[in-house]
Formats: C-alpha cells, structure tokens, sequence
C-alpha cells in the first residue's frame, strides 16, 4: 500500500475491466452530446482469463478515488481526455448497482464527436476502467479456479470506451499493458499467503498444492 493513498501508481500496478452499458444522446445545439453509462458494477461474478473469478464488492470504492478520473478511449492515454472530473463534464455517482457515468461530450472535438458518433450509432458498446485493488478476498485457493473479491479499490485513473467487450453485461476484454501480469501476480500472492500458512488445519491442502504443481 502506497504512503499517500491519493498518489498515482505505475502503470504496472494497474489493471482493467470492462462491462457493456451506455448510450450517446445529443443535446439540441449539436455542439455538445452526452455518454452515459455504468462503467463500473458490484457483485457480478467475472472471469480472469481463465485464472479465477472475479466479484467487485458493493462498498468498495468511494467518492475520495473518483476526485480525478479522465474518460479516453481505449486507454489510449497519450490522447487528448475526452471528458475530465476535475471540469465537471464527466460526472460519475456512486449507486447500487455500480459506478455510473454521464459525459459532457464536446462535439467540435472531432475525436470527442467521432467516438460520440460510434456509440450513437452502436459501433462502440463497451466500458472499460483502469484501476488498484488495495484490498481483497480470496476462497477455494486450493482449487483449480479461485475465487477473488475485491473489498476496496484504492485508485482509479480513467474509464475508456472499448471496442470489444467480451460479453453483453459483463465482461473482460479491454486491458492496459501490464494488466494481465497484474491479475496472475495477485493470484500467485494469494496462494503464497496460503502455503506459508502455519495453520495446521490446512496442511493437507498445502501437501496437495505442493504436489499437484
């Protein structure tokens, strides 16, 4: 955990998801349209590539972490920010289903209008966020496919539109560089924690892990 909890991480130590649910509607002057949706939920099970399952607590994120949070598309961070929290056009509330997102879309952008356009017309239908677990979950570690809740999220750096998301709902596809080598170290760490365990009650599960690998 970082001293200052509102300090940025490396970009190593951030991962993504992405989930499919928002629509583009456009205000009567044409020079300004709006993004809205939830790019990110609570207690919906997700799959890691195969590694584990993955549910985001209800709770687990707070205002404090949504302070400065920039909209892109496709995590692309050395483009222009779409829509900023800091200015007031991209506005994202905590719920209970999730985090949702209204943008404020400036349209005589042409990257701003151009994504606005794709999503219109439903060539784009896919969130995605970047972020830092800073307090988890783990259960059925002994197994071939864990399961991993995430209680706290300590950072968030932006949200994306994303041009696949694996699912209709929730999914996993979208990821900054790293992220998969993020999500497979926290699972190594986790099964660490178990096999250095001093618990005698899961020797026998230690003994099995050691010899299965």
């Amino acid at each position: 955990m970082m001293g200052n909890k509102f300090e940025k991480p490396k970009m190593s130590e951030l991962i993504s998801r992405s989930f499919s649910d928002y629509q583009a509607e456009s205000s009567d002057d044409e020079k300004t349209g709006h993004i809205t949706g939830v790019p990110i939920v609570f207690e919906q099970k997700t799959d890691i590539n195969g590694w584990f399952e993955e549910t985001i607590a209800r709770g687990a994120i707070s205002e404090d972490v949504l302070r400065d949070v920039a909209l892109f598309y496709n995590h692309d961070l050395n483009t222009k920010p779409l829509a900023r929290t800091r200015t007031g056009k991209l506005k994202l509330t905590i719920e209970n289903d999730g985090v949702h997102m209204d943008a404020e879309i400036n349209r005589e952008r042409s990257d701003s209008n151009d994504l606005y356009l794709a999503v219109r017309d439903g060539d784009i239908d896919g969130m995605s966020f970047m972020f830092r677990v800073e307090a988890d979950e783990w259960t059925d570690l002994e197994s071939d496919y864990p399961k991993r809740r995430i209680t706290k999220i300590g950072y968030v750096q932006e949200v994306s539109a994303v041009n696949y998301p694996a699912y209709q709902g929730t999914s996993i596809n979208a990821r900054a560089d790293g992220s998969l080598d993020s999500d497979k170290q926290a699972l190594d760490n986790a099964r660490a924690k178990l096999l250095d365990s001093s618990d005698l009650e899961l020797a026998k599960l230690k003994a099995k892990y050691l010899y299965h690998i």
